[in-house]
Formats: structure tokens, sequence, C-alpha cells
């Protein structure tokens, strides 16, 4: 995994910009990486277009590439992604021509033109989510040419000097490639050929664009917004795969591809979120606000590492609060409670459904019974949800604590079976443990 960190000069501060995270699905053997073409896939470059973003992140967590590579880019654009905006700083795909360096996205623009030129990249595509059914001609205010939905992007028919000239044989044919699996009539695929150089002057400044002068085979696939999300996604995926089956890049996915079980996977409750060192939590069905939540203090938002095993997982600052957010989705909101992180302490001996064990601090027990933990010098634990007194800092080691002793209005989840204890050593916070009773 590869992350680029940016900073850059913002209106009269500092304006963090999230990582442009690209990742590599390559084969497992790695010589096999040259045996077919390599593909630069993105999406999310603007933020309030879900269907590019979640189909970059199934791919990502759902597809193997056994010839060849693809670079995914899942989100272009994370800060407007965690905020549901199209572009915090301006339409980021009318970036791709001159540029005035102080814009805030220049250094963004500049690394996107780099992943783009890579010698090694023989074609790009592009996802977005499109207003609308596009057609050829004028049917109705939702389907006429100036619509975007459902439609499969080139800038000209060919690009000279390309590894796969052809852009318009290679579009024909995905799209022929995802017509056969339309889910209703209306939402059939149609090419739209911008004949950017021709004088639209708003594509010249566009990211495809920017490829083809590079001499790249550059497409953009477009699914409607009128669609749910589930809905988008498939289409995104049957282009991909089309493209990939054009290109002669094989791969293989591990599930069905369909509606139903791309909204499956979606919401996945299997997916989970790990910030800083704290223990891994589930993104799905957390309570939807978690109060006095321990975060590093003198740090940015932005700056404070999160894990996932999704590619679309970020925290965002909202006023007083900050939000987990798994795409445009908002998945809890962190009441947050600023503190020294203290690492030094790595593990505390707890006592498990009466068996003694070491118990790693960041990571989730499971309890059926009850738990106990005994006492450390110079260490307070804090089981919250359980109290036996009002003290401002109390200590709750050496209690055995069983399911009924908590009020579960504290629990992470709104299941109520898991709870948070949390150690801290003076005025510093030593790390979280999460019990979850099975």
């Amino acid at each position: 995994m590869k992350k680029i960190w940016l900073l850059v000069w913002g209106l009269c501060s500092w304006v963090f910009l999230h990582a442009i995270e690209m990742i590599e699905k390559a084969p497992t053997n790695v010589e096999d990486r040259d045996k077919a073409p390599h593909l630069l896939l993105l999406a999310g470059i603007q933020g309030d277009e879900p269907g590019g973003f979640n189909a970059t992140n199934l791919f990502l967590m759902h597809y193997s590439v056994l010839k060849g590579l693809v670079e995914v880019v899942p989100v272009l654009n994370k800060p407007s992604m965690l905020r549901n905006h199209r572009g915090l700083y301006g339409d980021m795909n009318r970036k791709f021509a001159a540029l005035d360096k102080n814009d805030p996205e220049y250094p963004t623009i500049q690394e996107i033109k780099s992943l783009i030129a890579k010698p090694s990249i023989d074609a790009v595509l592009h996802l977005h989510d499109g207003g609308g059914y596009y057609r050829p001609v004028y049917v109705d205010a939702m389907l006429n040419p100036k619509r975007w939905g459902n439609c499969f992007i080139i800038d000209q028919d060919e690009v000279k000097g390309a590894k796969f000239p052809n852009l318009l044989a290679f579009a024909n044919n995905t799209i022929e490639s995802i017509n056969a699996h339309l889910l209703h009539p209306i939402e059939e695929y149609h090419l739209k050929n911008t004949r950017t150089a021709q004088g639209d002057t708003e594509m010249q400044k566009a990211l495809t664009f920017y490829a083809i002068n590079q001499k790249k085979s550059a497409f953009a696939n477009e699914a409607s917004k009128e669609l749910p999300l589930a809905s988008r996604v498939f289409y995104h995926l049957q282009a991909i795969e089309g493209l990939l089956n054009q290109l002669n890049i094989p791969f293989k996915r591990d599930f069905d591809l369909n509606p139903n079980s791309v909204h499956a996977l979606i919401n996945d409750k299997n997916l989970w979120a790990k910030i800083s060192s704290l223990p891994k939590m589930p993104l799905f069905n957390l309570r939807p606000k978690l109060n006095h939540f321990p975060l590093p203090h003198n740090t940015k938002i932005p700056q404070i590492p999160i894990e996932s095993n999704a590619y679309i997982v970020g925290l965002v600052k909202n006023k007083q609060e900050v939000f987990l957010k798994y795409g445009n989705k908002l998945m809890t909101r962190l009441s947050p409670f600023y503190i020294e992180f203290d690492p030094s302490l790595e593990e505390v001996k707890m006592q498990i459904d009466n068996k003694d064990q070491m118990v790693k601090i960041g990571s989730v027990v499971e309890v059926k019974e009850s738990f106990y933990i005994h006492a450390m010098d110079n260490i307070r634990a804090n089981v919250i949800g359980f109290s036996v007194s009002n003290e401002n800092k109390p200590n709750e080691a050496g209690y055995t604590i069983k399911f009924k002793d908590f009020q579960k209005r504290f629990s992470l989840d709104k299941q109520e079976r898991i709870y948070r204890i949390e150690f801290y050593k003076n005025n510093a916070f030593s790390g979280m443990i999460l019990v979850k009773f099975v």
C-alpha cells in the first residue's frame, strides 16, 4: 500500500489534504505482472459520486488480477468525499490544464498527473456518477444528449502513439459487454464521444484529456445518479470487467455480480476501522454517538492514523465532533476527549471467564460470563458503563464484572454487547481494550 502525504498552503492556514492512496492489484507471481497490460483505475474525483469510489473499494477487496497490473486510486478527492461535497476547492476534474500553483489542490493534481504519465501505464479508466441517462438524440428531460448517466466516454476515436490506439473499438466493445447485463431497458449504455480536441474547452481541462495527451488510452464510465447505489456500483464493475477483457487482463472475483450481492458487500458487517492505537471497531451497528472518546491531542484530525479493511474510510471534523465516515456514509459521531497518548503499556493481565491471560492493548476479547482486570502499579482502569463509585477518576481493576453490571447506554454498539476498557497512566491515555459479550 502506497501513501503520499501532502501539505499545501491554503487560505491563511495550513490545510492537510489526505493522502492519495494508490494500491496495486497484481498477480501472486511477480513474473506475471508484465505478461498483460497495465491499467490505472480512478474514482472519487468528485466527492459526491459514491458509485465510483464504492466500485473501486469492492474491486480492491474482492477481485484478483491474474496477469498484468491494475493500479487503483479508490478515491482521488478524499476530503470532499468525507464531507459529501462535489469539490471543496472547486471541480478537481477541471484542473488538468493550466492551474495556479497557489491552488490548494495543485500538489494533488501533480501527483495524479505523475501516476497517469508513468511509462508502465497503458490505459486509464475514470469512474463517475452522472445525472439522468445519456441519449445521442433528445427523448425527454431525463434522456438527452446533455445528460451524463449510463454512458461510456471517449475524447476522440483514436490516440496515435498509444499502445491501444483505437478508443472507439474498445469503447463500443465495452458498451456491448455492459448492455449484455442490463437490469432495465432505460439503463442502456451509449457511447459519448466528446470530441474534446475540436473545441470543448471544459473537457480539455479534464483528467482523461490529459491522459490522451500522454499517449494513454483513456476512458470514463458514468453510472446514473437516478439509480440506487448498488445498481451504480454494479454498472461500474461491469464496465471495469468489460475493459479488462478488452485489454486481455485476466481476473477473478469472489462473488456473483448482481445488485443484491453488491449491496451485501457494501454493507458487509465484517468491515472494521481502527483509529490510531485503539482496537478495531465494527463499521456497522455502532451507536450513533460515542461520548468522551479518546483521541490524541495536538494532532489534526486528518493526521490521526486510521486503518480499515475497506479503502474509503476516514475521519472528518464537524464542529465539536469527529465523524467516522465510510465513503459518504456517517457511521458514528465521536464526541472527542483529547489527551496525550502514552504507548508504553503493551499488555494487561486479565481473567476472562475464570482463566488468566495476558491481553494486548488495542485488542478485542470475547467474554461469555465475566472478566476481571488485575491491578497494576500506576495504571488506572476505567470500564466504561460500569461503576462502583462516584469518583472522578475511578479505578475498576480488581472487580469481577458481568454483562448485567453494565449500563447498556454506554455500549459501543447498538446490540449492547461491546464495551470499552480504558487505561490511564497519570494524566495520559495508555490504551483501550474492547470486551465483547458472546
